[in-house]
């Protein structure tokens, strides 16, 4: 047994938006919170782009003032574009089924993650970093998160671990979404053209049916831009490119974002993740809960990393605190979490596939002639994926990638 940290109510593997986010919820319930972080702050992250229905999460924990004081950008709504017909609509989040999210931000996640994680600590959350969790075991009286400086005792463990998926790892619990190998080469660039409706709105560029692919810009507030290309793994194999190759040679290609990019100067390296989609078997267990990346993590065409991330930090609070309130440990009190997690991922993954799909796409960038159809796919572009009155929700997430026009133009008409 190593060296005692200490006891805590929960401690919480990861100090990114969902670790630091549940944090802050769990001090407001009053309870005793560490946060085990292995990465020194601040640090790069991809994941750029907020979603409006995070606002009020982080109103409720009392970090929105400092988020808006915080020099980011503000994003009023998302451009898609076909780039082979430059067909293009811009989905404004004030004109969606709900009008109280019309902007979230644009944000560098250095500055931005550590400021969530600075207001964690002000809120009394106990911040050991750089730290790195070993190992956790689960025992009748309390579970044990060891770490590499020592051991921690806690009531439950939280795993906000993100892509690394701590516990999913351990359990061999993570899965490779197979119908979604995506490769994603990106880096930062200055002088690059933005969007021209709105210079902080993220432009989102569809190319090719067979390459399955897309580029995002995403603009940040001290002039310099947020670009990568996303692409089928087997195409990007087939190419035979460096990663520096293929993300030149698409751009040049690219109708949308070639002219975009003529003049852009790359700061830094660009970066490489590959096969970054995939899921848990399970999102909880005895004294257990996973948060956001830690349990899945999904396509990022409609920027719902960090939003899912808060989203269950949010949810995984009140499960918690369930779980206090009935001083019951077990599984069993997280399982309506479980469910909700998994209902919320199921939305996104059915929007992604239609994204994918040439005729629903071809709907989005249509929509402004079908208002309600426009309203329904900006609500879920702003993150409000629990809506029972987004008739989109259903067709969506019943048609397992089969989208007809004319139902959809009947549904939505």
């Amino acid at each position: 047994m190593g060296e005692s940290l200490g006891t805590f109510d929960v401690a919480i593997v990861g100090g990114g938006p969902g670790g630091s986010t549940l944090a802050s919820l769990l001090r407001g319930q009053g309870r005793s919170v560490c946060i085990v972080e292995r990465d020194p702050f601040p640090r790069f992250r991809i994941g750029e782009s907020l979603l409006p229905f995070s606002m009020d999460t982080f109103e409720r924990i009392g970090v929105l003032d400092k988020i808006k004081a915080g020099g980011f950008q503000v994003k009023h709504g998302a451009r898609f574009i076909v780039d082979e017909t430059l067909e293009e609509e811009c989905f404004w989040f004030r004109n969606g089924l709900d009008k109280e999210h019309p902007f979230a931000f644009q944000v560098q996640r250095a500055p931005f993650d550590k400021l969530l994680l600075d207001h964690a600590a002000t809120l009394g959350a106990k911040v050991f970093q750089p730290s790195a969790a070993t190992d956790f075991r689960a025992g009748p009286d309390h579970a044990v998160l060891t770490t590499n400086a020592g051991d921690i005792h806690a009531q439950v463990v939280a795993d906000a671990s993100g892509r690394w998926t701590f516990m999913s790892g351990r359990q061999k619990q993570r899965k490779i979404h197979p119908s979604h190998r995506k490769v994603t080469v990106f880096g930062h660039f200055r002088n690059v053209v933005r969007c021209e409706q709105d210079p902080g709105n993220i432009i989102i560029a569809r190319f090719g049916d067979a390459k399955m692919g897309w580029f995002w810009l995403i603009p940040f507030a001290d002039g310099n831009t947020s670009v990568g290309v996303v692409a089928d793994s087997e195409y990007f194999r087939q190419s035979g490119a460096t990663p520096d190759e293929f993300f030149r040679t698409s751009v040049l290609a690219s109708r949308s974002i070639g002219p975009r990019m003529k003049d852009a100067e790359l700061l830094r390296e660009l970066h490489t993740e590959a096969d970054f989609s995939y899921t848990s078997d399970r999102y909880v267990g005895e004294r257990l809960i996973k948060v956001g990346d830690a349990g899945a993590f999904i396509d990022p065409v409609f920027s719902s990393g960090v939003f899912l991330s808060v989203k269950a930090a949010e949810l995984a609070a009140d499960a918690i605190a369930s779980a206090f309130e009935s001083s019951d440990f077990s599984e069993k009190p997280f399982l309506a979490y479980e469910e909700k997690i998994r209902q919320g991922t199921k939305v996104f993954w059915a929007f992604i596939d239609a994204f994918y799909n040439k005729d629903f796409l071809k709907q989005m960038v249509t929509s402004r002639r079908r208002q309600l159809l426009q309203k329904s796919i900006t609500s879920l572009l702003a993150g409000d994926i629990y809506n029972d009155r987004n008739m989109l929700i259903a067709y969506l997430t019943g048609k397992d990638g089969a989208f007809a026009d004319a139902e959809l133009h009947s549904l939505m008409a």
